[in-house]
């Protein structure tokens, strides 16, 4: 299945693949600008800080189904990490 993260925009919802997202920017303390993958801008309706804390999750979330995926297929040694 394919992340998504939800953000809250001026004219509703966006849906971000976070993989996509190359840098967000934050000219006002509720507000944010947020630049992704081939020139595509999105105005965000809430924090930089909020939406950098959910996609820092979503990345966290998917290192973890990684490394446990490399575990299933190729064994689990204690102190390897």
């Amino acid at each position: 299945m394919i992340p998504f993260v939800v953000v809250k925009t001026k004219a509703g919802l966006a849906y971000v693949r976070p993989e996509h997202v190359v840098a967000v920017s934050a000219a006002d303390p509720a507000d944010c600008s947020i630049l992704m993958t081939q020139g595509v801008t999105i105005a965000a309706a809430e924090p930089a800080e909020d939406v950098v804390a959910r996609l820092e999750a979503e990345a966290r979330a998917e290192d973890e189904a990684t490394q446990h995926q490399e575990r299933l297929h190729h064994g689990y040694v204690p102190g390897r990490d």
